[in-house]
Order: C-alpha cells, then sequence, then structure tokens
C-alpha cells in the first residue's frame, strides 16, 4: 500500500468513527466529499494542492537495518540525514559529502524535490568505497535496497539530456500487435 493510501484508509477510519476533533469542518483545503450512495463516500483532494511537492521539499535520507517492503523499508532506523540546501559551487553542483553508517544499511529513503538535484551514491564499505548504486533522490517516498556502510550524497546535479540518452536498450526487439515492430 502506498503511503497517501495508507493515510486516505487513515483518514476514512477517523472519519466513520467517532472522533471529536476530525470533523467535516475540520478537513484539509481543497479536499472534496461527495456521497455516491448512503454510507459509501469519495474523497478527491485537490492534485495541486501537495505541499510536500515542489522547491521547499526539505532534502533528507532515512536508511533502515531490514530490506525493502511491499512499500516501505522494514527494520529500524539507523541513519537519518538532512543536511540544509547546500551552496552549488561556480558548476553548480555541490561537493560529495561522504557518510559512515553506524552498521550496514539495507533499505533507504531518499526524499527531495527535483530541482536540488541530489543523489546518493551507495558504497559496501566505509569511506566511500566500493560503489555499488546510486540512488536518486526524489518527491516521494519509495524504498531504495541494497546493503550499505556509507553514502556520499551531493546535490545540484544536472538531469542528464533525453535525447543523449538514446534509444531503449530494447526498442528494436518490442513488437507491436499485430507483429510490426515498434518505433
Amino acid at each position: 500500500m502506498r503511503p497517501q493510501h495508507h493515510h486516505l484508509s487513515l483518514f476514512l477510519l477517523f472519519l466513520t468513527s467517532p472522533h471529536p476533533a476530525l470533523t467535516l469542518e475540520n478537513l484539509p483545503a481543497g479536499v472534496d466529499i461527495t456521497e455516491d450512495t448512503p454510507g459509501q463516500v469519495t474523497i478527491n483532494g485537490d492534485p495541486t494542492g501537495n505541499t510536500t511537492l515542489g522547491p521547499t521539499l526539505p532534502i533528507s535520507a532515512t536508511l533502515f537495518s531490514g530490506v525493502p517492503g511491499p512499500s516501505n523499508c522494514r527494520g529500524s532506523v539507523i541513519f537519518r540525514l538532512t543536511p540544509a540546501q547546500p551552496a552549488p559551487d561556480a558548476a553548480g553542483a555541490t561537493r560529495e559529502e561522504c557518510y559512515n553508517l553506524p552498521r550496514a544499511a539495507g533499505c533507504g529513503m531518499f526524499l527531495a524535490s527535483k530541482e536540488a538535484g541530489c543523489e546518493a551514491r551507495l558504497f559496501s564499505e566505509r569511506g566511500c568505497r566500493m560503489y555499488l548504486n546510486t540512488a536518486v533522490f526524489i518527491p516521494e517516498e519509495r524504498a531504495v535496497g541494497g546493503q550499505w556502510r556509507s553514502v556520499g550524497v551531493r546535490c545540484g546535479v544536472p538531469a542528464p539530456d533525453p535525447e543523449s540518452l538514446g534509444a531503449p536498450p530494447l526498442a528494436g526487439l518490442m513488437r507491436r500487435p499485430g507483429g510490426q515492430k515498434a518505433g
């Protein structure tokens, strides 16, 4: 279950239980409730009203002892990183900061606005040695799995130009229904 759905389920639970602090008058702005049938409602939020998206989203990484689950990381939190928005150099990027973890992490959540351009290079050894993978900070909670002992974080990394990426590796092999090649 995605975190947004979890919050909606919790919200619906409060609506159906006698909870004095949560009334229809206390709903967030931009939320529209319509009754489909007696006892069934549809709650529609304003898709542009999500305040967690955009350039003001703080940069944060939370690393866990466990592995990724169906929608979130498992285990206990072993490391939290909430750096201030770093000052870019003349080229617009920041230098990588290396963080050694107190013990191996098996899962992480990397959150920041796309405008921050942050990435975390993940390493199997302390001191940011033995590169394994790169996690891009995005404005939604998405679990990234692995086994890391250090993390190198930098921001201000420009997004790649789609034209420079070239065609997808399987583009020539895909076929449309009816046998015609795609693309």
